[in-house]
């Protein structure tokens, strides 16, 4: 985990804020999440503003969650470790199946 903070914080050294999200040109983003986490995307959706956001994991069980902007700006939202695919979609309440 601390790789990955390095990683991040090396490829966005412009994020002011506590508050601001890590957010980089796409192609860099997936540099990270895909060559340097082997990372693959399992799951993608509409966000507002025409923004998607995308799933990403791999079989070690890293994963992130990643948000892209219209502008053509990725931002890193979330990322751990422990990643557990289910079989298709679960309820939101009660232990999945």
């Amino acid at each position: 985990m601390l790789r990955l903070a390095f990683a991040v914080l090396m490829l966005f050294p412009a994020v002011a804020h506590a508050q601001s999200l890590p957010c980089s040109a796409r192609e860099r983003v997936l540099s990270l999440v895909i060559d340097q986490r082997g990372e693959e995307r399992l799951a993608t959706g509409q966000a507002a503003r025409g923004a998607t956001i995308d799933l990403f994991a791999a079989e070690s069980g890293t994963w992130t969650l990643v948000l892209n902007l219209p502008d053509g700006r990725s931002c890193l939202l979330a990322n751990g470790n422990g990643f557990t695919a289910t079989q298709g979609l679960q309820p939101a309440r009660g232990a999945p199946a």
